[in-house]
Formats: structure tokens, C-alpha cells, sequence
């Protein structure tokens, strides 16, 4: 921080210095009339330049939280120094056109989105380890009591600080300033674009310095190459990101060049090609595919003041007819919840920026749900959400689901959202009365942050050597397993359990407190099969993309041409998965993890580029 402030005032002092002496010098009257334009420009407009300053200082200080907070956490080796500047810089910036409006108060609606984006920011971070993407600014009907719960869960003291300024600029201005400003009602070019040249120029520079091998090969290559978001904001700041995903947004989507079709048919040409059956037995059983809300696969199996917290799973994982795989790598993107829904029905990886069933929700996607249906499967997909929640109506149809059946067909409400019970015992009801074979897909909420307080209080509230987060979470988590529980006991008590294969995903996983307690990892999710037709534990890691093509297996629909782009555990040792910013998890040394890596953008382009048809 020191060393920024020390840069700013060496560039000043030079540069007021450079000034004055030029200025002192016999014959520099043009030097002479540019300071006296300068005092007299600034005189008549003094009031709006006090007022603009305010809201630059505005502007940096929620800006600054974002950097703080997510970038210089995500990226430790970023320039501190460097940073002032393109803090300054984007807050002058991004405040600029309020100088061409008359009027000077209308600037706080800009003020406004700029906090809001900030803090939004900072929130999801906190929560997703990312930056949420303007697309999902959009998504307007995902608003919730839960989402503002969660989101209010997220707030820390030093956010509220960031907040301060614009609180006393309003005040400054309303007090002080609001007559006079109005009064020089002025539309003031010149400082407009002297900043926005200043910034061009400024990383332009940037630009310039960093061509060099291994780095950028050209002058554009530093603006159009996206890591990723932080990474971005990180060497453009905030005002470059936005003008990247406004540009990006505005550009029409290209279809596959024929080089791209041509690299993801090699892609599947060496891809594993088989048509054999594991289960046989499995072929016409139903399939029950329940996604369970943030659950993280460390508490399975775990015993804390003699009270299991998920004794349901405990004893599916200790059956003899079941798979169980701990150690998957949530591979969700923007999309969380949806994504990984996206994923156990599709085989395909989500987008890296988005959420894919809003932005392609329209695509006829191979599924499972039309495997299945190939062999006379009726298919229904249940869920807690409203229709438009991550586009669940028009998304269900994608996938290939006969029926649709929302949370508006049913109004037990607790703390604003159904429970999980209604839907376990609602769920039993329909399919005691469905024609087999069928295959249902439910979609559990309960277990959703916030985890401020415990859902049903149980002996795991005792377990304080948790920080009270992670004890409200397994408590909740141990009322999601008891009403799977309660489900499955319905389906043995109506003769349907032998016939029904149940398959049990995490959605995600959820960061919480972090904790040393030996055994503790909220970063793993699960998957597990109960009368899957075998026995198998998978102990090492695998990707949530490696899901969908396990459940063709055990269901026995390897006629199926599409598996997707992961690997069936039951077939292939699966050592590794890949995040979608290439970090590889697990055995860096598998011999899969070149393909994990390269299915992230073969997935970008088959979704993107019009590989599959859109439905009409």
C-alpha cells in the first residue's frame, strides 16, 4: 500500500514539478495560458470537479474491497502497487460520463451498480471461489428469501466499511453541494476524454511490456486472451472486464469452423467404444436419480457424540449390492445447482461462463432420460424450485422429461421453501402409482446455505469442537438423509424397492468454516448407487462429468451412441479430474487427465458451436 501511495506522489510531484518550471521559463507563454485556462476551466466548474472527486473516491473504495477480497486472494503474486493505479483508474473512469450529464445526480444510479457489482462479487466469491458473471445479473426470477439469506450470510464488516463513501458523498451532496453543482450545468468534454485516453494509454503500456515469449505474442493478445474472470480483472481491472463481456455478449455465437469438427470427431474416435452390459439385470429396472443440495461427501460415514450424521448413506454404502464414490471433484460452474444437474443428465461439461440452461436451454441434448426412453421409460423430473429457477421448466423438456412437477403443486412452506419431506413423500406417492419403468429425478433444497442455525436439533449440535456453521450443517444434512430414508423405506413397504435402482449425487459441494479436525473437506462431493447391481468403491478421485457415463452402465444402455465426456468407473480406472481452469485433481500422472483437460473445450464448442439441434 505504501509503496503505491509513494509511486502516485513521485508521478505527481514530477509531473507539477515538470509544470512550474516550464511555466517559470522565458517565453513558455503557451505554457502561461495553459495554467491560467486550466485555474479558470477549474474555477467554473469547481463544485462539479469536488462533487466528481467524491465519487471517484466512491467508486476505489468498493472497487478496492473487490480487489482485496477476491483478486489479491485468488492471485497472491498480484501487484499491490499496480493496483492502486488501475483502482484509481477504473473508478475515474467508469465515473467520467457523469461529467457529460447535466444532470450531476442521476450519477448515483451508476454509483449504485458499480457497489452493487462489487459486492455481489465479493459475496459470491466468498461462497464460489469466482466472480459472478453479468449473465447471471439477469436472472431475475432466481431472486429468492433463500438466495437473500444466503447472500446476507456472506456479509462481513469490512463490506459495509467499503460502503461508507457513497453514504457520505449522498450526504456531502445533499447538504452541501446539490445548488451549486446545478449551477454549472456544463457538459465537460475535455476531462472526459483526457480519462479515457489516460487509460488507454495507460495499458497500452501495460500491453507493450508484456510481449514477450511465453507471455503474449502480439499487441491484442493481452485484451482477447480470457483465463479466466479474476485473471482478467486482475490485468484490466474492472472497466476493461466490463467492456470484454459487453463485447462478448453483443457478438453474434459462431458456428464449428470445420477444423473444430473435425477436432471433436477425433476426440470421440479415440474415445473407449464399447456396447456390452455390467448389470444385465438392471435393463429394465427404474431409475431414481436424486441430487442432493451442497452435500459434501466427508460427512458419510462419520460419527459425531454417538450420532451418525448420515446413517441412510451409511448403510447403502455398506450394502453389498452398491457403488460409492467419495472423492468426486465438483466440476459446476456459473450455473451451480443447475450445472450439476446438467451434467448427470448430459455427459457434457458446463460452461465456463454462464449458466448453460439459460443460455442453451433450447438445445435437444442426448441424455440419459433418452436412453432410457428409447426402451419405453416414462420420465418425470421433481423438483423444490419454481418453473424459471436456472430455466427448470424449459431445461426438463431439453433432457427429454415427459413431466415437469414444480413446488407451485404444492404450498408446505418452511422458511419460505418446501422441506425436503414433502418431496420424499410426495415423490413416494406418484411413483406407487406409476407404470414401470420410469425414471425420476428429484432435486432436494433443504440443505442449502445458510447454515446459521440448527435445522432439527439433534446430539451432532454437541460436537463443538465444530465451529457452529458445520454443526448446523450436519444437522441438516442428517434431516436430508432421514427423509431419503423415509423414502426408501416407502419403496420397500410398496414392493418397488427391488425393482428401482437409486442413484444419489451431490449437486456441488459447499466451502464452509474452514476446520483442522482431522478428516474434514468440504471441497469433495458424492455419488452413490444403491441395488446397482454391484459392488464397487471407487477410492480414488473422478469428476462429477464421470457420473452420467456410470449410470448408462448400470442401467445397461450402452447401446446408447453417446457417453458423454467422461468415463464409466466401472470400466476405466479413474484416477484424476479436471477443473475448468485446467487444474488437474487428484493423479497428476493419469494417463486421462490431457483428455479431462481438452473435454472443457471440446463441451464449449459442441454446446456453443451448434453441434446438437435446438428444438423447435
Amino acid at each position: 500500500m505504501r509503496e503505491g501511495v509513494s509511486f502516485l506522489q513521485k508521478i505527481l510531484f514530477l509531473l507539477f514539478t515538470s509544470i512550474y518550471k516550464l511555466s517559470k521559463k522565458e517565453g513558455c507563454v503557451f505554457m502561461d495560458r495553459f495554467v491560467d485556462g486550466f485555474i479558470q476551466y477549474f474555477s467554473k466548474n469547481k463544485y462539479t470537479f469536488i462533487f466528481w472527486g467524491l465519487m471517484v473516491l466512491s467508486a476505489f473504495s468498493c472497487i478496492w474491497l473487490l480487489y482485496c477480497e477476491v483478486v489479491k486472494a485468488s492471485v497472491p503474486t498480484s501487484s499491490v502497487p499496480s493496483h492502486l493505479v488501475k483502482v484509481m483508474l477504473d473508478a475515474m473512469v467508469l465515473m467520467s460520463p457523469f461529467l457529460l450529464i447535466k444532470k450531476r445526480g442521476l450519477a448515483f444510479i451508476w454509483l449504485a451498480l458499480i457497489d452493487l457489482f462489487c459486492l455481489s462479487s465479493v459475496w459470491y466469491y466468498r461462497n464460489y471461489l469466482d466472480i459472478i458473471p453479468f449473465s447471471s445479473f439477469l436472472l431475475y426470477e432466481n431472486l429468492s428469501p433463500l438466495l437473500l439469506k444466503s447472500t446476507l450470510a456472506s456479509t462481513r464488516w469490512v463490506d459495509f466499511v467499503a460502503l461508507l463513501p457513497t453514504l457520505v458523498t449522498a450526504v456531502v451532496y445533499k447538504l452541501f453541494l446539490q445548488k451549486k453543482v446545478k449551477e454549472e450545468r456544463r457538459r465537460l468534454w475535455w476531462p472526459f476524454l483526457l480519462f479515457g485516453l489516460f487509460f488507454i494509454a495507460f495499458h497500452c503500456l501495460l500491453s507493450v511490456r508484456d510481449i514477450k515469449p511465453g507471455k503474449y505474442d502480439n499487441f491484442a493478445a493481452r485484451f482477447v486472451t480470457y483465463p479466466n474472470s479474476i485473471l482478467y480483472i486482475d490485468l484490466h481491472g474492472v472497466f476493461g472486464y466490463t467492456v470484454y463481456q459487453i463485447v462478448d455478449a453483443l457478438l453474434p455465437e459462431s458456428e464449428l469452423t470445420n477444423d473444430e469438427r473435425a477436432n471433436i470427431t477425433h476426440y470421440f474416435d479415440t474415445y473407449p467404444q464399447y456396447t456390452d452390459t455390467l448389470c444385465p439385470e438392471n435393463k429394465q429396472k427404474n431409475l431414481v436419480l436424486i441430487i442432493v443440495e451442497s452435500l459434501n461427501s466427508w460427512v458419510i460415514g462419520k460419527r459425531f457424540c454417538d450420532e451418525e450424521v448420515t446413517p441412510c448413506l451409511n448403510r447403502i454404502v455398506n450394502d453389498s449390492n452398491s457403488i460409492t464414490a467419495l472423492h468426486v471433484l465438483p466440476q459446476v460452474k456459473d450455473g451451480r445447482s443447475s450445472d450439476g444437474q446438467f451434467m448427470f443428465n448430459t455427459g457434457l461439461l458446463p460452461l465456463r461462463s454462464g449458466a448453460v440452461t439459460t443460455r442453451y436451454g433450447d438445445v435437444d441434448y442426448c441424455s440419459i432420460v433418452k436412453a432410457l426412453k428409447q426402451r419405453g421409460y416414462r420420465a418425470v423430473n421433481m423438483a423444490l424450485d419454481k418453473t424459471n429457477y436456472w430455466n427448470q421448466d424449459g431445461i426438463s423438456v431439453a433432457y427429454g422429461y415427459d413431466e415437469f412437477i414444480n413446488r407451485q403443486e404444492n404450498e408446505v412452506h418452511y422458511n419460505g421453501n418446501v422441506p425436503d419431506s414433502v418431496l420424499m413423500t410426495w415423490a413416494a406417492e406418484k411413483i406407487k402409482a406409476e407404470k414401470s419403468p420410469f425414471i425420476y429425478q428429484l432435486v432436494t433444497i433443504t440443505s442449502h446455505m445458510p447454515y446459521d442455525k440448527p435445522y432439527r436439533r439433534t446430539a451432532l449440535s454437541k460436537a463443538t469442537e465444530f465451529p457452529e456453521e458445520i454443526r448446523n450443517y450436519m444437522e441438516v444434512i442428517r434431516y436430508t438423509d432421514s427423509c431419503i430414508g423415509m423414502f426408501i423405506d416407502s419403496l420397500q413397504a410398496n414392493g418397488l424397492y427391488e425393482n428401482t435402482v437409486i442413484a444419489i449425487a451431490s449437486d456441488h459441494n459447499q466451502l464452509l468454516t474452514p476446520c483442522d479436525i482431522a478428516g474434514y473437506n468440504d471441497t469433495e462431493a458424492a455419488f452413490i448407487v444403491a441395488n446397482a447391481g454391484v459392488k464397487h468403491t471407487h477410492e480414488e478421485v473422478m469428476g462429477q462429468i464421470d457420473i452420467y457415463p456410470t449410470l448408462l452402465d448400470v442401467m445397461g444402455c450402452n447401446d446408447y451412441a453417446w457417453k458423454g465426456l467422461g468415463y464409466s468407473i466401472l470400466r476405466t480406472p479413474v484416477r484424476s479430474a479436471a477443473g475448468w481452469n485446467g487444474q488437474v485433481y487428484g493423479d497428476p500422472t493419469d494417463s486421462l487427465v490431457s483428455r479431462q483437460i481438452e473435454a472443457w473445450e471440446i463441451s464449449e464448442q459442441m454446446i456453443s458451436g451448434g453441434y446438437f439441434d435446438t428444438k423447435q
